[in-house]
C-alpha cells in the first residue's frame, strides 16, 4: 500500500508536492474498518482517495506522475537517443532544463519501503532504494550520476545479498536511461528484498486509467484466463439494473451455458454476450454493441474484483465518467467492504462522491493553480471543518478553493 507520493518539476508540478493515504487518528466514522488498513502499530492507510479541481488544474498529472515512475521500473526507455520521456514544468525556465525528482513511501506486508528517483530528459541522475525491516531505516542501493567522470556510481548496503559479481552485472546492466530496478529484471540475479518491490511496481501498482482507455480486451482476455469470474459479471450487471438476464461466453464452436463453467480453463472465447429482457422477449447484445456505460461499469467493476481478490493499486481518472452517481457508489461501496490491501486513487468532478456518508475529509484532496500557473494539491482535512458541515456545499460555495470562478454568460456582440 502507498503511504505518500510526492513528485517535483513534472508537467503542471513545480514545486514538491504530496499526496498522503496516511488516516488521521482524529478523525473517526463509523465505517472506519472498510476505509483502512492498519500496516504498523502507528500508522493506518486509507484504501481511497479522491482528488477535485477545476479543468485544467492539474488533477491528472499526479496520478500521470506515479504512473511515469511505475513505467520507469516496469518498462524502461533503452537505446541510443531515447532518452526518458520526462516532462518536466515549462512555465519557468529555471524549471524547463532542471530535473524531476519521483518519491514513492509504501508498504510490502507490513514493511516500509521508500524509492526515490532523480531524471531529466536525459538520464536517471539519481535512484535509491531503502526498507525499515526492523524499525530502522536500511539501504538497498544508491545510484549516483557523476557529472565530472559522466559515469554512475553504486553504493550497495549491508541487507542487500547481491553477491560481488552480481553487482557487477547489475552494474553493466544499468545504462543511463533506465532505472537500476529495469535492469536488475534483465540480470540473472536474486535479492529477496529487491525482488518483493520489482513484483510490487509490476503486479501491485497498477497503470493509469483514463476515461480513453477502454477496457474491453482486458474484461475479454481475463473471462478467458478464468471463466468462472464471469459468475460475478453476471451477478455485477444484475444488481445494475441494466434490464440484463444473463451473459454468457461465446466460444469459437459456439455457446457455453453456466452449468459447463467448473474452473478455470481455456475455452478459447471470442466474445461475450449479454441478453436483455424486455416486454419483447429476450435479446442478444455483443459485448461491444453496449452502451458505453455499461461497457465502463462493467470494465471498473472488474478492476474491483481484481482489487479484492488481490492487492493492487489503481489509479482512476475521472472516475464517475459514463457512470450514473449511483453506480459508482456502489462501486465504491463494493471495494471498500471486501478489498484489504488495495487502494484507489481517483480524480472525479461529480461531487456526488464527496456526499457519500462513508467519506471522511482526509479522502478527499483539492487541487487548483497558483499565480506561476502550478498545481498545488492540500486535503480537506487541512480546514478543520466540524465534523457537521457537508463538505460538498462548503465546495460548491467555493469555500474549499479548486473550483472555477465563471464570468458572465451574456454574450457581448462585436459592433457593425
Amino acid at each position: 500500500m502507498i503511504e505518500t507520493f510526492s513528485v517535483q518539476n513534472f508537467y503542471s508540478i513545480k514545486h514538491e508536492q504530496t499526496m498522503s493515504f496516511v488516516a488521521n487518528n482524529k478523525i473517526h466514522v463509523g465505517t472506519d474498518k472498510y476505509l483502512l488498513n492498519k500496516v504498523s502499530d502507528s500508522v493506518s492507510l486509507l484504501k481511497f482517495c479522491v482528488l477535485y479541481g477545476y479543468n485544467a488544474s492539474g488533477k491528472t498529472n499526479l496520478l500521470r506522475a506515479l504512473d511515469y515512475l511505475r513505467s520507469l521500473v516496469v518498462k524502461g526507455k533503452e537505446g541510443a537517443n531515447t532518452g526518458t520521456y520526462f516532462v518536466p514544468f515549462v512555465f519557468d525556465e529555471d524549471f524547463t532544463h532542471a530535473p524531476g525528482t519521483f518519491t514513492l513511501v509504501f508498504y510490502i506486508n507490513k514493511i516500509r519501503y521508500t524509492y526515490r528517483v532523480v531524471v531529466n530528459t536525459e538520464r536517471i541522475l539519481f535512484e535509491e532504494l531503502s526498507f525499515q525491516p526492523k524499525g530502522r531505516k536500511a539501504l538497498l542501493f544508491a545510484r549516483t550520476f557523476d557529472e565530472a567522470e559522466r559515469i554512475s556510481t553504486f553504493e550497495f548496503g549491508t541487507r542487500c545479498d547481491l553477491t560481488a559479481k552480481e553487482r557487477t552485472i547489475l552494474y553493466g546492466n544499468t545504462v543511463d536511461t533506465i532505472t537500476t530496478l529495469f535492469a536488475y529484471q534483465k540480470s540473472n540475479i536474486h535479492c529477496d528484498a529487491i525482488e518483493v518491490v520489482v513484483e510490487y511496481f509490476t503486479n501491485t501498482l497498477m497503470p493509469i486509467i483514463t476515461p480513453a482507455i477502454s477496457l474491453n480486451r482486458w474484461t475479454k482476455e481475463r473471462v478467458a484466463e478464468d471463466p468462472s469470474t464471469l459468475l460475478f459479471y453476471r451477478d455485477l450487471v444484475q444488481r445494475a439494473d441494466f434490464r440484463i438476464q444473463d451473459v454468457e461466453l461465446l466460444l469459437n464452436t459456439g455457446y457455453m451455458n453456466w452449468g459447463e463453467i467448473e474452473g478455470p480453463k481455456d475455452p478459447k472465447i471470442s466474445d461475450i454476450v449479454f441478453y436483455h429482457k424486455t416486454s419483447n422477449g429476450v435479446h442478444r447484445i455483443q459485448f461491444d454493441e453496449e452502451s458505453r456505460g455499461t461497457l465502463r461499469y462493467v470494465g471498473l467493476g472488474g478492476v474491483v474484483h481484481e482489487l479484492i481478490r488481490n492487492k493492487g493499486i489503481v489509479p482512476i481518472d475521472e472516475l464517475e465518467a459514463s457512470l450514473h452517481p449511483d453506480l459508482v457508489a456502489f462501486l465504491l461501496q463494493l471495494f471498500l467492504m471486501n478489498a484489504t490491501e488495495s487502494q484507489i486513487i481517483a480524480t472525479a468532478q461529480s461531487q456526488s462522491i464527496m456526499e457519500l456518508d462513508f467519506m471522511r475529509s482526509d479522502m478527499i484532496w483539492l487541487c487548483e493553480k497558483d499565480e506561476e500557473g502550478a498545481s498545488q494539491y492540500y486535503s480537506v482535512q487541512e480546514f478543520g471543518l466540524h465534523k457537521k458541515i457537508n463538505i460538498a456545499n462548503a465546495y460548491r460555495a467555493g469555500k474549499l478553493g479548486a473550483k472555477p470562478y465563471l464570468g458572465s454568460t451574456e454574450f457581448v456582440r462585436e459592433t457593425q
